[in-house]
Formats: C-alpha cells, sequence, structure tokens
C-alpha cells in the first residue's frame, strides 16, 4: 500500500506513546444530570466538555472511553494559511509552533506548511482510532489544501480496507466571481471505519422517492412525517380523556368515537413528539409516522446539498440567533452534523468531537435526543481560550433555550486537563487523587474502561478489600498504595483478600513474599513505581 512520507513523520508517528497520561479536573456541572451531585459513576457517564490540548485530552479519554466511542466528527485546520479571530485556520499558530519545537525539535524549522498539518494531525488520528468502537465510523471534515494528504494517513492509520466514502458537500449557494479561477462551493467529509465488516449505516429516505401526504411542517429532526387519526369506532373504557393541546384548547372523541389508545400510552406519544396540533396549536391531534420507519430507506448519496444539509450561510445564521452576533467565523450547519448522526449512530451512542470549535456537534446532539427521545452522550474538546466562552456557552443556551428556540434539556460537565500521573522523575504525582491513579492501573492492565460498581461486576470497598481494583479474565488487580507511608505486600496483606481467583497481580511498594511461594499461589508482585506501564 502506498504510504505517505514529509519531514518530521518519524519523530511523530510514535508520538502518541509520549503523551502524558493527564487528569480530567471537574470545573463544575451544568443542567439537570441526576448523578453530578453524588458524583456516582455510571455506565453513561454526563457529557463532557474539555477544555486542553486535544492530543493530551484524546489520551486521557483513553482509560474511560477505548473502543467505546460509536462516531467521531471533527473539523481540523483546514490549512488554509489564513488567520482569523477565534479559529485559528493556520498551523503557524504559537501554540502548534510551540508542539512542533518540542516534539520534532530543531528539523521543524524547515518544516513546510502541509508538513507541520501532518506533524500535528497524525497522532490525534492514531488515538481517535484507539476511541473509536470496532462498529463506529469516523467523519473529517476537509478541503482541497490538505485532502488527498488526509486520505494517505487515514488509509495508513484506519486501513485503506476500512475507507468508505469521499463525501461532497454543497457548503454555499451563490456564485463567488472574485475566485481567481474556479468558484469553490464544496467541502469533503471523508469517512472510515474502525472494523468495515462491523459497521452498519442507518439508511435514509431520498427526496425524489418521497410517497405523497409526506411533509415535515415542524421541522422535525426525526424527517418527514404523515399523521394519522388518533381516535377509533371501537369502543374503549381508556379511550374518553380530555386532551389539550399546546394552545390551552380542550379535545374529546367525536361522538361514537374514543382515542385509540389509553392515556398513559397518549402521553407517551406526546414526550416522543409524535402528536402534532397544527403548528398554532389548536388542529385536532393526530399521530405523527415517520417515513423512515415505513420504508426501509437508501444508502446515502456522497454528494449532500446545502438544501438537505444546510450550508454556510445557515451556520452563521444559527450562530447569529444564539448569541444575536456573528462571533464565530467558520462553524458548520447543526442539519450537517445531523445527517453524519443519523447515519452513524443510535439512541445510546457517544459521540466525540476533539476540534470542538463553536459546538454544533453537541447542539446536534441534543436536538437529535429531545426529538427521538434519545439518550447520545457527546464529548467535546477545544483547546482554545473560547471552549468557556463560546463552545460550552453555545451550548448552555441550547438546553436552556435562546429566542423564540425551545430549550432542549440535557446537562454537560466541564473539565481542565489537570496533572500528569507520572512526574519528571517517574514517580507518581502525589497530588493526584488516588482513584484516579487507580482508574491509570486498571486501564493499563486490562485496557478495560474501570467503573467501581456492580453493573461492571467491580466489587465495592464493602465487600472486599479497598484495594481491589477488579477481577479480569480470572486474574484479581489489588494496588496497595498509600501516599503518605509505604506499603508492604507480606502475608498479613494477603489474608485480608477474600475473593478467590485463578491469579492475583498485586502493587505495592515492597514485597516480604518468596518467589517460591508467589508462584506457588499464583501470585504476580508489582513494585509501585517501577512497574506501572507507561502507556
Amino acid at each position: 500500500m502506498p504510504t505517505l512520507n514529509w519531514i518530521g513523520k518519524e519523530q511523530i508517528i510514535n508520538h502518541h506513546n509520549d503523551v502524558p497520561f493527564r487528569v480530567l479536573e471537574r470545573k463544575y456541572t451544568f443542567g439537570d444530570y441526576r448523578d453530578a451531585a453524588r458524583h456516582v459513576p455510571t455506565d453513561t457517564p454526563n457529557n463532557k466538555i474539555i477544555h486542553g490540548d486535544n492530543l493530551e485530552a484524546l489520551k486521557a479519554l483513553l482509560p474511560e472511553y477505548e473502543g467505546r466511542i460509536k462516531c467521531i466528527y471533527i473539523d481540523p485546520p483546514y490549512n488554509t494559511g489564513n488567520e482569523n479571530w477565534v479559529y485559528n485556520d493556520n498551523v503557524n499558530s504559537p501554540k502548534i509552533r510551540k508542539w512542533l519545537g518540542q516534539v520534532v525539535g530543531k528539523e521543524s524549522e524547515d518544516l513546510s506548511r502541509h508538513d507541520k498539518w501532518l506533524c500535528m494531525m497524525y497522532p490525534r488520528l492514531v488515538l481517535l482510532q484507539k476511541l473509536l468502537r470496532d462498529d463506529g465510523a469516523i467523519f473529517i471534515s476537509i478541503d482541497d489544501n490538505e485532502q488527498a494528504n488526509l486520505k494517505l494517513i487515514c488509509d495508513e492509520i484506519f486501513g485503506a480496507g476500512n475507507f468508505v466514502a469521499n463525501i461532497l458537500w454543497q457548503k454555499r449557494g451563490s456564485r463567488s466571481n472574485d475566485a481567481n479561477y474556479f468558484c469553490d462551493n464544496h467541502d469533503f467529509v471523508i469517512v472510515y471505519t474502525k472494523n468495515k465488516t462491523q459497521w452498519n449505516l442507518n439508511k435514509i429516505v431520498r427526496e425524489e422517492e418521497i410517497p405523497k401526504g409526506y411533509s415535515n411542517p415542524d421541522n422535525d429532526p426525526r424527517g418527514l412525517w404523515t399523521s394519522t387519526s388518533i381516535s377509533a369506532p371501537t369502543e374503549s373504557k381508556n379511550g374518553n380523556y380530555p386532551i389539550v393541546s399546546p394552545s390551552g384548547k380542550t379535545f374529546y372523541p367525536p361522538s361514537g368515537r374514543h382515542w385509540s389508545f389509553s392515556k398513559e400510552n397518549y402521553e407517551a406519544l406526546v414526550a416522543d413528539g409524535r402528536i402534532y396540533f397544527g403548528n398554532d396549536g389548536n388542529n385536532v391531534p393526530r399521530k405523527k409516522t415517520f417515513l423512515s420507519e415505513t420504508q426501509g430507506g437508501l444508502v446515502p448519496f456522497t454528494i449532500w446539498m446545502r438544501t438537505e444539509v444546510g450550508d454556510t450561510q445557515d451556520s452563521k445564521r444559527e450562530i447569529i440567533k444564539i448569541f444575536e452576533k456573528n462571533i464565530f467565523d467558520t462553524p458548520k450547519p447543526t442539519r450537517l452534523i445531523n445527517r453524519i448522526l443519523q447515519i452513524a449512530s443510535d439512541k445510546s451512542s457517544i459521540i466525540l468531537d476533539s476540534f470542538a470549535g463553536s459546538g454544533t456537534t453537541a447542539h446536534a446532539v441534543l436536538n437529535l435526543n429531545k426529538a427521538d427521545g434519545g439518550n447520545r452522550k457527546f464529548i467535546l474538546v477545544e483547546m482554545e481560550d473560547y471552549a468557556e466562552t463560546i463552545t460550552a456557552e453555545r451550548v448552555r443556551r441550547v438546553i436552556d433555550g435562546y429566542g423564540d428556540t425551545e430549550g432542549t434539556g440535557g446537562s454537560f460537565d466541564f473539565y481542565e486537563l489537570g496533572e500528569p500521573i507520572f512526574v519528571a522523575d517517574g514517580n507518581l504525582n502525589e497530588t493526584i487523587a488516588t482513584e484516579k491513579i487507580r482508574e491509570y492501573i486498571w486501564y493499563s492492565e486490562t485496557r478495560m474502561a474501570y467503573c467501581r460498581d456492580a453493573a461492571r461486576h467491580v466489587p465495592t470497598v464493602a465487600v472486599e478489600s479497598p484495594y481491589l481494583l477488579g477481577n479480569h479474565l480470572g486474574t484479581a488487580y489489588y494496588f496497595y498504595y498509600e501516599k503518605d507511608q509505604i506499603t508492604t505486600l507480606d502475608k498479613a496483606f494477603l489474608n485480608t483478600i477474600t475473593q478467590r481467583a485463578e491469579q492475583y497481580v498485586i502493587y505495592a511498594d515492597n514485597c516480604l513474599l518468596s518467589a517460591e511461594f508467589m508462584q506457588a499461589n499464583h501470585i504476580i508482585f508489582k513494585k509501585i513505581p517501577r512497574d506501572i506501564k507507561k502507556l
């Protein structure tokens, strides 16, 4: 397979291994996440917005999220050479120059604009590939400046056989007559999977195939629908309740008829957005049936027109409506991300955007969850200072509502990148919470997310030793660590172990057990910090 070479590749190709593991420090929770006050870990964590270098943030996400992300969308710098206020589209930015100088060294002084861009992107794509689920996919927006280079490095990282499509998105409809040669009216969205044999996209309905009677007068994100009466001649003792419309008008079943379902089922349909009273809220209620549910749908085209998924003018209008002024030059339209989510996610997916910008991906996730009752979770990473003032602020306004747009509800945790797990001399950073170190040790041993709860079969402190990390494939892992004292693996410690396992891996500062005893009892001792893997 042809590969791409560039100045600096040799130094950067394995750089993801040298990126330090940093902890994520939660600064606040916004919204109605019920577990936030109790700090209860769950298998469906809260949405996250992370402020910090996305390379280090992606590494920090690995212990909890490796192999768990269903859909990744990124909109990296296009490398056009233009510089603007809030969005730096030029890899000569001070942060990138500093990073290249540290990683590539003096050689970075001779790099071309394309070499720098490739050095910046390669390790980030490697980590994104690790985070992706086997049945997941990544969608990358790009233009002609780096599209060819991006395709080649994605072939190398994801595998050429996992390439899916190079989608053309019509980003503008008007002609730019001041263009030097051609009017540029499209961008690309390159699509790769983690494992093409396991990925199944959700089909969509093409406009020219729409049957008569289907429309979308309320702009439901689920697409076109038709309506049917919710009354029936069949008598039902549960079907004669009053229905109050959003405008306050009360409806009863017509004479000789009853509602087709119980009040409980009706309320469930209302919660799912499937009862329609007309745009003014005064019409007789009818049930919505979506075209995507009545037809199998068709595989999507690789050309996405602005009339289907929006364009740059749509995205700028969205920003102005949210913030009452234009504060971001190159946002993507929510409808574009919505199309990606419709194709590549389900109601319980985790969606990641590590070049978050104005927060369009979170906006699309919240909209879709509200429309179909889903529980998708988003993770946004933004390195620029506007992560709080623009990215997080947009998500807050979407959740609460803005202008005449009703809020979606929802919540998120806002994080900053914290201290590294290890200090310069290789010792554990004792300022780090022990639970974060435990999470790292568990991940380094098992490549599994660490979560101390019954659902993931990890015993609680009340059941077992407080030093037990968990049992994985017959091996019980113990991290016998105290910040203010030396720990010793001896027979006294072994007497505290009540859970039987085929093998025991025990971390401690010292060990007084003989090699013969440990071999006979299937015990592996690992010295802190010497034997902790540096990932």
